[in-house]
């Protein structure tokens, strides 16, 4: 029998896209998705995308959510705002861009008081890291270690990414951490989602896998620039988080690839953030909450998602999932 895994990458505000693509998804299987997946992972923005999926909400309601209220997480673009005074104050002239207030209030709208351990099925999977303990946090919903941990709170965990939000403070039976962005540990979690899958003794042959990214950014950082800058450069405008999010994601894919060792058991959607698709400008940044770029993000999903060899490869992975639960 099939063991059909979905895996959700991190980026910030640029999750509209996989949303986008989860639409036609669930439009394709005339099915929810929580029902036909057996184990949803997602880090970051996807990890708020992982758990929406995973209590049942509808993907165009996550849609409509980016449209609606990605403006509270990312309220300005330009890191000298004024309202960014409060933080200032607080944390002082190097504080995070933004407050964690506006990202728990719509994490916390959008997912109530619902608790990791209360996810019976699919099982969700999401990541995060302790800069405490220096090592990964991955709270799993068949776990007792963090059964207890609501929801909205793990994802706020896996998406404070540093220089954008502060890290947030997780208390779990008396013991402290200190927890940033997933992203910087695996922003593309398709292979903690197959080391999990393995660990609950699935077989690699029964793997079916569909990682969805954010699209791949495509600025350049020419030599001439990288090898002279320092912190300040490379902290300047989250840059050095975006390459470290970046980077991740292609190894990751490149290991599940070599793990599964079939293209037709493994589906990457993944686009560059160019015009090919609409002729339009496609914002690789992580909080550009505009309502021009969220359009923009979204009409590019709907016709990467149209492509007829996206369509082929995404029948084919379906196809073969659906002809296992019926042997």
């Amino acid at each position: 029998m099939a063991y059909k895994i979905l895996s959700l990458d991190g980026g910030g505000v640029r999750g509209v896209l996989a949303a986008r693509m989860l639409v036609h998804l669930e439009q394709q299987l005339n099915q929810p998705l929580h029902e036909y997946f057996d184990l949803i992972a997602g880090t970051s923005t996807g990890a708020m995308l992982a758990a929406a999926i995973a209590c049942g909400i509808p993907a165009h309601q996550i849609v409509q959510l980016y449209r609606n209220k990605a403006q509270i997480v990312f309220p300005y673009e330009s890191g000298w705002n004024f309202q960014r005074l409060p933080l200032i104050l607080r944390y002082g002239p190097w504080a995070p861009k933004f407050s964690e207030i506006g990202l728990i209030e719509v994490i916390k709208e959008l997912l109530g008081d619902k608790k990791i351990g209360e996810i019976a099925q699919p099982r969700l999977l999401i990541t995060s890291y302790d800069t405490i303990e220096r090592e990964p946090i991955i709270f799993k919903s068949w776990g007792d270690k963090f059964a207890a941990v609501p929801l909205w709170e793990a994802c706020v965990c896996s998406t404070a990414a540093p220089t954008f939000f502060p890290a947030h403070k997780l208390e779990v039976a008396g013991k402290i951490y200190s927890a940033i962005d997933g992203g910087l540990a695996a922003n593309n979690p398709t292979a903690c989602a197959v080391a999990a899958a393995l660990r609950l003794g699935n077989q690699i042959s029964e793997l079916r896998v569909l990682s969805v990214g954010t699209g791949d950014p495509t600025r350049v950082i020419p030599w001439e620039s990288a090898s002279k800058w320092g912190s300040i450069q490379w902290i300047w405008k989250g840059r050095v988080v975006k390459v470290m999010t970046d980077a991740p994601s292609d190894i990751y894919d490149y290991i599940t690839k070599q793990v599964i060792g079939d293209d037709v058991r493994y589906l990457r959607l993944q686009f560059p953030l160019d015009r090919k698709l609409t002729n339009k400008r496609l914002s690789d940044d992580m909080d550009d909450a505009s309502p021009e770029n969220i359009a923009n993000l979204i009409e590019a999903a709907d016709a990467y998602i149209q492509l007829p060899e996206i369509r082929e490869s995404l029948a084919r992975l379906l196809a073969i999932s659906q002809a296992q639960l019926t042997e």
